[in-house]
């Protein structure tokens, strides 16, 4: 069939705008004019160009025209709207729209195009009308539903979009747009194994789609698995070029993941491409302070601040490496920020901290202590919304089940394959002086020092898993065990030790010595008092559930202080109790002994530890590298710590060492 000039060139410009080239579009539709001058279509389409090209002024009096040649035709009259629409008249646009729903009261893009219009006016509720009026007319249709569903999240509703999205989602389980607002959903409700479980679905339906990896990272993130999030980020950075934020998105991956030179390498790459993007700089900020250069850290938390500054990260290292030295304006920042009902909960926790710790140093205790409450407050929420809750009665059971499951050790098991420094666990209450120890070992030349290792945790775990399937742990699975905990680290040939001080491996002291019959395990012990203080007083991970009462923390301690003495008693030889207050008052003599029960030749730099250029990533990453020094804080507010006494002494533990009562 023979196809006119002016067709072909009309065909060609409709490619061109859907493409979003406006200047071949123009192009096009010109050189279709320039065959046929008065034709509306053409005319109209090179108005709705110009138009949607940012040339409204021009677009207007061609939009006009093809209505005043056709007026019939609702088409030209819709690309009028929205033409008028693009230069901000928009009672004249509704009223374009208005005669075409006269004539057509179920034109769909009429209706859209209505609620468009009415929610950039504001009027939320002539929006979520119109859009109604369009999904009634065409139940099928799923552009009204999306724009119902983004702005019930707009408005902070959440449950109502995905009420809203979800018999389209059953319609149309493929379409991106709808699972994109789905996953945005999930994520303001922070379901997140819900969220995984539909990223992870959309994933291997469409892998080209970076937005899917997107969501996908930031479940598996939120569920406490950085390493596979980050494999996630880097899935989504390859289907497209990475941008500043995709790359800091991925630095802090690496950061969860206690990956610090990755981490560092990552922020590089998205300095590279936006020096001044607030993510960035903050998470430089908190890498910096964890390296000891606090003066960096300021200077790139400043740098955020000032351009985002609600930015939690950096207000929180700011607040530390100043060590809650503020003024007044800084401080009326981040109590405003946590005051804030429209930010992400997490950011008004680490907010309400962050004034805490300023009210703290300005000595107006009250107040540091209502700021405290009220972080802690908000982390309960946070622990209601995502279905945790701390029970003593599960905690002891647990506790129970882990002393009967990991006896004494009385023979020794096979080397695992290769050569691996002694493992040397470094346990204790959080709070208790475990970044100190590490950071003297850590400052020796033969020790690697690896901080909180997430990899016996996991270990952990399958042996509880296959203990509840009834089945015990052959001699095949605890070398591949043995394997597994040392993946991931980096160059180790010359190191004779490693430390890692996840308080949490004190659970699995007795399967440690399983596996490591060389290993060394380190108990430090401090008054509870000051301890349970302490972890009240800071932004734990979401996943220490005991932390956000002073009771449950009063509770947990007599689980941890039974746990102690189990291993104490079951494993002479191995075990070192340190007196966190003995330890800081004879440091030199403590530490030397520290170092000779490690195996390792005494060597005098431990004693300047604090200038280590070792990360120190931790509450105590300003801390620790000050002179080791005594805290007499719960004096300060001995008037608030009633429930954390009553529940030591409840719990049986020593008030003032910690360990647990005969």
């Amino acid at each position: 069939m023979n196809v006119s000039r002016f067709e072909l060139a009309l065909r060609h410009g409709t490619a061109a705008h859907n493409a979003r080239d406006f200047v071949r579009a123009e192009a096009y539709y010109r050189e279709a004019l320039a065959i046929a001058p008065n034709d509306p279509e053409a005319i109209s389409l090179l108005g709705l160009t110009l138009s949607q090209d940012g040339r409204a002024g021009e677009a207007t009096a061609l939009l006009e025209r093809a209505v005043e040649l056709d007026p019939r035709r609702a088409v030209l009259r819709l690309n009028l709207a929205e033409g008028l629409e693009a230069s901000g008249d928009y009672g004249r646009a509704l009223g374009v729209l208005h005669t075409v729903l006269e004539s057509d009261p179920a034109n769909l893009r009429a209706w859209v195009k209505a609620g468009d219009i009415a929610q950039r006016q504001g009027d939320i509720t002539g929006a979520i009308e119109a859009w109604n009026r369009a999904h009634d007319a065409h139940p099928g249709a799923s552009t009204p539903i999306a724009r119902l569903a983004r702005t019930e999240l707009g408005r902070g509703k959440p449950a109502e979009a995905l009420m809203i999205l979800d018999a389209l989602l059953q319609r149309a389980p493929g379409d991106a747009e709808i699972l994109s607002l789905w996953c945005q959903g999930l994520t303001a409700l922070r379901q997140w194994p819900q969220l995984e479980k539909t990223a992870a679905a959309w994933c291997a339906a469409e892998r080209a789609n970076p937005a899917a990896w997107r969501h996908l990272a930031i479940a598996q993130l939120e569920l406490g698995r950085p390493l596979e999030a980050a494999a996630s980020w880097q899935n989504a950075m390859a289907l497209s070029p990475p941008s500043a934020e995709d790359l800091a998105a991925l630095a802090g991956c690496y950061l969860h993941a206690l990956d610090y030179p990755r981490a560092a390498d990552t922020l590089h790459r998205a300095q590279a491409i936006n020096p001044d993007l607030p993510d960035l700089l903050s998470k430089l900020a908190l890498l910096h302070m964890y390296y000891g250069r606090f003066a960096e850290a300021e200077t790139c938390a400043r740098r955020c601040l000032a351009r985002s500054p609600q930015d939690t990260t950096a207000l929180k290292v700011l607040a530390r490496v100043r060590r809650g030295d503020l003024g007044d304006t800084e401080f009326a920042n981040i109590a405003q920020t946590a005051q804030r009902d429209d930010l992400p909960i997490d950011s008004r926790i680490a907010a309400a901290f962050a004034a805490a710790q300023i009210l703290d140093a300005r000595d107006e205790i009250d107040e540091a202590f209502a700021a405290c409450e009220y972080a802690q407050a908000l982390a309960l929420e946070r622990d209601r919304l995502e279905g945790r809750a701390y029970d003593r009665q599960r905690e002891d059971a647990r506790i129970a089940r882990l002393v009967t499951l990991q006896p004494a050790v009385t023979t020794n098991v096979p080397a695992s394959r290769g050569s691996w420094p002694r493992p040397v666990f470094i346990v204790g209450m959080p709070r208790s002086g475990t970044t100190l120890a590490e950071a003297l070992l850590g400052a020796h030349s033969k020790v690697l020092a690896c901080g909180e290792r997430p990899a016996m945790r996991r270990i952990l775990h399958a042996f509880l898993e296959m203990d509840a399937a009834g089945r015990a742990p052959d001699e095949v699975t605890l070398a591949s065990w043995r394997d597994e905990y040392f993946e991931g680290l980096p160059d180790i040939s010359d190191a004779l030790c490693l430390t890692d001080k996840h308080p949490r491996n004190l659970e699995a002291v007795g399967l440690i010595t399983r596996l490591f019959p060389d290993a060394r395990i380190v108990i430090l012990q401090r008054n509870p008092v000051e301890t349970g203080l302490s972890i009240f007083r800071q932004e734990f991970s979401k996943y220490w559930d005991f932390a956000h009462r002073l009771a449950d923390i009063g509770h947990f301690c007599g689980g941890y202080a039974r746990l102690v003495r189990h291993w104490q008693r079951a494993c002479p030889g191995q075990i070192m109790t340190l007196r966190y207050e003995e330890f800081a008052a004879d440091f030199e003599h403590s530490a030397q002994a520290l170092v000779a029960f490690c195996g390792l030749e005494w060597e005098p730099q431990c004693l300047d530890y604090a200038r280590s250029p070792r990360p120190i990533a931790t509450f105590s990453s300003v801390e620790a590298r000050d002179p080791v020094a005594l805290s007499r804080r719960a004096d300060r507010y001995r008037e608030y710590l009633g429930p954390l006494v009553a529940a030591l002494e409840e719990a049986s533990v020593d008030v003032s060492t910690g360990a647990l009562r005969e």
